[in-house]
This record gives C-alpha cells, sequence and structure tokens, in this order.
C-alpha cells in the first residue's frame, strides 16, 4: 500500500463516512416509497426505482461499452441476485406501506442471522455454539418486536420478514459474484432484470403518475444507484467487522423519519426488541472475527 500513514488511517474513516451515507440513503429511499405509495401502486414503484437505476447504469457505456457493461462469468447467479433483490425491494416497500419504518426495520435486522444459516449450509462456513446462541437472540429480538399472539400483532410483519429472507440470500449470492465479476456488471444486472420483472406486476397496476410520481420515482433509483456504490467502495476501504454494525444505526434515522414526515412513535416493544436484536448482531460480528483469529 502506498500513501503516509495519515493517508492510510483516514481510509477506514471514509469507509465509515460512506456506510453511513449508505445507510442513510436507503432510509430515505424506502421513505419516498412509502409516502409515494399512498397514492402510487407499490409495484409501480418498484419498477421506477429500477427502471431509473438502470438508466443510470447506462451511463458506464460510453467508457465499458456494450460488451463491458454485460460480460459476467456467472450468468445464473446475476439472474438470482437480480430475482432476489426484486424480491426483497417489493416486499419492503408493502411493509413500510402498511407499517412504521422504524418496526420494519426492527425485523428485517434478523437478515444478518439468517445469512449466518445460509453461509453455513450452502457456502460451508462454521457457525459454532456462540454464533448460534447470537442468532437466537436475533430472533429472539424480532419475537418482542412482532409479539405474536397479541393485540398489536399484524399479518403485515409478513412482508418485513420476506425482505429479510430475500436480502439474506442475496447476499449470500453476492458473496459469490464478488469473486468474479466487477461491480458495475452487477449493478447493470440487478437493475435489468429488476426492471424486467417489476415490469409484469406494474403493467397489471399501472396509474398514471403526476410529476412529483415521476420525480420520485427518478429520485429512487438515483438514490438507490448512489447507495449501492457507497457500500462498495466503503467495503474497499474498511474491514467488514467495522462497518457491518452500522447498518444498524438505520433504526435512528428510521425513528426520526418516521417521527417527523408520518407522525410516527415507535412503542417500547420495538425499541427493546430491536435493542436485543442489534445486540445480538453486534455479537454475531465479534464471535465471527474471533473465529477467523483463531
Amino acid at each position: 500500500m502506498t500513501g503516509n500513514p495519515a493517508e492510510r488511517s483516514s481510509r477506514p474513516l471514509l469507509g465509515v463516512a460512506l456506510m453511513l451515507l449508505a445507510v442513510l440513503s436507503f432510509t430515505v429511499l424506502d421513505s419516498t416509497a412509502k409516502y409515494l405509495s399512498s397514492s402510487l401502486p407499490v409495484a409501480q414503484l418498484v419498477w421506477g426505482r429500477f427502471f431509473f437505476t438502470l438508466l443510470l447504469t447506462l451511463a458506464f457505456l460510453p467508457w465499458l461499452g456494450l460488451q463491458g457493461l454485460c460480460r459476467t462469468r456467472r450468468p445464473l447467479q446475476q439472474f438470482l441476485r437480480g430475482a432476489t433483490l426484486l424480491g426483497a425491494t417489493g416486499s419492503l416497500f408493502l411493509a413500510v406501506k402498511y407499517l412504521p419504518l422504524a418496526e420494519t426495520y426492527a425485523i428485517t435486522f434478523v437478515s444478518p442471522f439468517m445469512v449466518a444459516i445460509a453461509a453455513g449450509l450452502l457456502l460451508g462456513e462454521r457457525v459454532d455454539w456462540r454464533r448460534w446462541l447470537a442468532i437466537l437472540g436475533g430472533f429472539a429480538g424480532v419475537l418482542v418486536v412482532i409479539r405474536p399472539g397479541s393485540g398489536a400483532f399484524t399479518w403485515h410483519v409478513v412482508f418485513p420478514l420476506a425482505m429479510a429472507a430475500f436480502w439474506a440470500a442475496n447476499q449470500v449470492i453476492t458473496r459469490v459474484l464478488g469473486a468474479s465479476d466487477r461491480p458495475v456488471v452487477t449493478l447493470f444486472y440487478t437493475a435489468l432484470i429488476g426492471t424486467l420483472g417489476a415490469s409484469i406486476f406494474a403493467a397489471a397496476a399501472w396509474r398514471p403518475p403526476d410529476l412529483l410520481g415521476w420525480l420520485g420515482m427518478a429520485w429512487m433509483g438515483a438514490i438507490g444507484f448512489l447507495s449501492q456504490f457507497a457500500v462498495i467502495y466503503a467495503f474497499a476501504l474498511a474491514p467488514a467487522s467495522l462497518l457491518s454494525p452500522l447498518t444498524y444505526t438505520q433504526i435512528v434515522w428510521a425513528a426520526l423519519i418516521g417521527y417527523v414526515v408520518f407522525a410516527d412513535i415507535p412503542d417500547a416493544f420495538t425499541l427493546i426488541g430491536a435493542a436485543i436484536v442489534i445486540l445480538s448482531g453486534v455479537a454475531l460480528v465479534a464471535v465471527r472475527n474471533q473465529t477467523i483469529q483463531e
């Protein structure tokens, strides 16, 4: 590595800044979808998010050419990544339409635990008793938020749970693609497959958007595009063990935006459950790092 020590030490800090920016951006994107869902079908919003991301990805054509943008060594995995992100986006947009932002994110935070299980089953990663304990803690926290059997329980919780499952599968597939295809190629296929898949559902539910609707969908596509690049470069500048826990800051932004924009106030069960999930997630990362060192 080149450069003086001050430059090297600032790289992890830049990675942290990019990750925090990405997490905030994702929250703003989902908040935009929640706002627009009162006037436009969710399927149409999902289409807009992928379509405008695809347009921005095509801006790389002058530099890479069509072959450079489309060349992939793993077409099946690219298709599966696009399909799982489409499922995750649709599930999340449905979740925020019916549930408060903070409650939605508290439930979707179960995704890292699903990734740990899937990585153990599909990628052969070791999952010892300490990681299983952290995983069980994470699921217990989600149960506190959901409160099955209580009067506060609603069937709409299936949407954030589905999002967590799709997102976990997406991350496992992304790990495989990271060693073979460059990020812009993966972004292109994800946006293309998402646009094509969403078009099927959007066509059946299409409602002519007004100017605000078009601007909102374009905004979601742009911020989704920029957020993905922020995440990619954050992980290039700082270790995953430092960045992964930062995703939990999303609950702070969700509570703030939910209160200011939608007048949603998280209840005690949501906050307690979220705290359990976050602590379990941090423990999972710590145990994983210790296992790697051993």
